[in-house]
């Protein structure tokens, strides 16, 4: 995630007193650290936006193996167009 990346090297160059970066004040690496924690432990949960993409995933791949495998054995694609859906 962005934020943990920004969070990270906001944290690296102060810890490193990179030029403006040695004053810059600690609410602006707190601010990055607290989205993410925000984002992973309260939003992600409450849409499941990780399940989701998860499941997704796995749809995917079982109508690529669907596919597949009706294709191995001669037979024809399934109606409804690339995944199998729209029966």
């Amino acid at each position: 995630m962005w934020i943990l990346l920004v969070a990270i090297l906001l944290l690296g160059l102060k810890l490193g007193a990179v030029g403006p970066f040695a004053t810059l004040s600690w609410w602006w690496i707190a601010i990055p650290l607290g989205l993410a924690f925000l984002w992973w432990e309260i939003i992600d949960p409450m849409f499941g936006v990780s399940q989701r993409r998860a499941m997704n995933k796995v749809e995917e791949r079982k109508a690529e193996r669907n596919t597949r495998a009706r294709r191995n054995l001669g037979l024809r694609a399934p109606p409804g167009g690339k995944n199998g859906k729209g029966r």
